[in-house]
């Protein structure tokens, strides 16, 4: 190869490293690792790239973009984050550049890297219902790269992340089901690596202990995050010899998904069975769903703040940000001689 020929793209394939890293390296840039930067650059030399001049003056100014990545946009829940987003970094300056992984683990990595060429100065991501992108992520922060997850998160990463506290509130939801007087109470799970899996299912876990219930661990079923996995659980549980009178669904989706699927088996809701969801949303309030408010637009504005402190300072200590959320009871658990009363 001669030198005349050699890019940042023949440098970066070289290295196994993105082509932004590539040119933040050759532009001196405090977001890389130096260690990083000191590899790129022997590279460099090694392969005799001899830079564009007009290309290298376009690389020094700053993009003012940041990338979003979210799983879908079919719900309410991450429109609204981003709604939160943008509110912050318009006024900073800052455009978005958003992406949806449409809950697969590749396009996931496609979109991020696609992000990382457009020369995005930060990202905020809430991964997949199956990422297997630790490494990809792992790699981001290593080069330095300003980064926030929100919601679904990776705690294993020492990044920054803005959560609710999920065990906290699915615990409160099933304390309301127990006192209202529901004894068998089956728990539809979301994918099972999903930080919001564990914490809600251990919330569960840990309200039936609080009320000396015992574990039925035939009750708890992983049927995944969308409406449409909610056929498979309903089935499931209502195969059963001894069925449940009452279901705390992962999320909103899975527990409206839960409504409809009793309603055409002729079973009703709370009478027959209750049903309890997480992250209100809009077709569960008309539902009459008992559900889990998250403050969505806030999620986003501090996860934005969060984003640029990095930016200007890529050295400050990543921390979790817990924010508050709030219990709304409504119909679908409150039992009849309740509503009486």
């Amino acid at each position: 190869m001669t030198s005349s020929k050699v890019t940042i793209k023949d440098i970066a394939r070289e290295l196994g490293v993105s082509i932004a890293t590539v040119s933040r390296a050759l532009n001196n840039s405090h977001e890389i690792h130096p260690e990083t930067k000191q590899n790129i650059l022997d590279k460099a030399n090694e392969m005799r790239y001899k830079p564009n001049i007009q290309a290298r003056n376009l690389l020094k100014r700053r993009s003012n973009m940041i990338g979003v990545v979210v799983p879908e946009f079919v719900t309410f829940f991450f429109p609204e984050i981003i709604i939160g987003i943008q509110e912050v970094v318009n006024k900073e300056g800052f455009q978005v550049l958003i992406c949806q992984s449409n809950e697969s683990s590749t396009l996931e990595r496609k979109n991020i890297e696609m992000l990382e060429e457009s020369m995005v100065e930060g990202l905020i991501v809430s991964v997949a219902k199956d990422t297997n992108n630790l490494d990809l992520f792992r790699r981001l922060i290593q080069e330095r790269m300003p980064l926030v997850f929100v919601n679904r998160v990776l705690p294993e990463l020492n990044a920054n992340h803005v959560v609710i506290d999920d065990r906290k509130w699915a615990f409160k939801v099933v304390e309301h089901l127990i006192k209202c007087g529901y004894r068998n109470i089956a728990h539809l799970a979301g994918n099972e690596h999903l930080s919001v899996t564990k914490q809600r299912l251990q919330g569960y876990l840990d309200a039936l202990t609080a009320y000396n219930l015992p574990v039925k661990e035939h009750l708890i079923m992983h049927v995944g995050v969308q409406q449409d996995r909610a056929k498979v659980g309903v089935d499931y549980l209502l195969s059963l010899r001894e069925k449940p009178d009452a279901i705390f669904a992962v999320n909103d989706p899975v527990a409206v998904g839960c409504i409809l699927e009793l309603k055409k088996r002729s079973y009703k809701v709370p009478e027959d069975i209750a049903v309890a969801g997480f992250s209100e949303s809009p077709i569960g309030r008309v539902m009459e769903l008992t559900s889990v408010y998250q403050p969505t637009f806030e999620i986003g504005k501090i996860a934005a703040e969060k984003l640029l402190r990095q930016i200007k300072n890529y050295d400050l200590t990543p921390e979790t940000v817990t924010l508050d959320a709030k219990l709304n009871i409504r119909a679908s658990t409150i039992p009849p001689h309740k509503k009486r009363q």
